[in-house]
């Protein structure tokens, strides 16, 4: 009985935990696949500082996709749905591994590029 507590409560931690953390920031790194979290029966939206030149989803079958602007949607298909994505912007590449899950989930998700917080000084 102790055991089934516990579980629960430890459950119920973690869904609190998922409604506070509804936004992630994340830097574009070429080299460097980004988890991303989409819980059944919900949407996930990737937001970039421009729009997506072209996307490639990896499991056609997998994930829902639709391209709002900046934003890209994710809706998975199927419980058990895991694949890549990767999006290319201005000449840079953003690599994406979706993942399924009931437990963690990803509501907004910001793309930063790590060029960007770096101080660009012009010589003469």
């Amino acid at each position: 009985m102790i055991y089934v507590g516990a579980a629960a409560l430890a459950l119920l931690l973690a869904e609190d935990s998922e409604s506070k953390a509804s936004l992630r920031v994340v830097k574009c790194d070429e080299s460097k696949m980004i988890d991303v979290f989409v819980k059944p029966n919900f949407g996930t939206i990737i937001n970039f500082p421009v729009k997506p030149d072209n996307v490639i989803l990896g499991g056609q079958k997998q994930f829902g996709i639709e391209y709002i602007k900046n934003d890209v949607a994710l809706t998975a298909l199927t419980s058990s749905s895991n694949t890549n994505l990767f999006v290319y912007l201005q000449g840079r590449r953003c690599g994406f591994r979706l993942i399924t899950s009931v437990i963690q989930q990803d509501n907004l998700i910001q793309v930063r590029d790590p060029e960007d917080a770096k101080m660009k000084v012009q010589f003469k």
